[in-house]
C-alpha cells in the first residue's frame, strides 16, 4: 500500500481511538484549523472551534458512545468510512447507529469531513 493511503488509513485509526477515548484534544489535533465540516443535520460547519465544540457536545450527550469501522476505502486523498457507533441514548436506552464520512485528506491531517446519517434515526436516539 502507498504512503499516502496508508497515512489515511492510519486517520481513520486515530479517529476512532480519540473518539473512544473521550479525547478531544487528539481530535482536534487531526484537524486543519480551517477544516470544515457537514452533516445532514447541521449543514456546513467551517473550523476547527465550531467542529471541536460539535465533538466535545457529542461526548457530553453520548458520553459511553463507541465508534466502530466496518469498512474504509481510500485514494490516499479522501476516505470513504463506513461507521457503526453504539451506546446509551439519553433516555438510558442502548441504541446502534450506522451512519459514513467522506474525509478529504491535506497534508495528512483532515481538511473537511462529510457525515452521513439518517437525522430521523438521530432524532430517535436524542429524545
Amino acid at each position: 500500500m502507498e504512503p499516502s493511503r496508508r497515512s489515511a488509513r492510519a486517520i481513520v485509526t486515530r479517529i476512532v481511538e480519540a473518539y473512544n477515548a473521550k479525547d478531544a484534544n487528539a481530535l482536534a489535533d487531526l484537524y486543519h484549523p480551517d477544516a470544515r465540516y457537514w452533516s445532514a443535520l447541521d449543514g456546513w460547519q467551517e473550523g476547527l472551534p465550531v467542529i471541536r465544540s460539535h465533538i466535545e457536545d457529542l461526548h457530553r450527550r453520548l458520553p459511553d458512545e463507541q465508534m466502530s469501522v466496518d469498512a474504509i476505502m481510500t485514494d490516499g486523498e479522501v476516505v470513504v468510512v463506513e461507521f457503526t457507533s453504539s451506546g446509551t441514548a439519553p433516555t438510558g436506552k442502548p441504541y446502534q447507529i450506522s451512519f459514513t464520512e467522506v474525509i478529504e485528506v491535506r497534508d495528512e491531517r483532515i481538511a473537511s469531513v462529510m457525515v452521513y446519517l439518517d437525522p430521523d434515526e438521530v432524532t430517535r436516539i436524542m429524545s
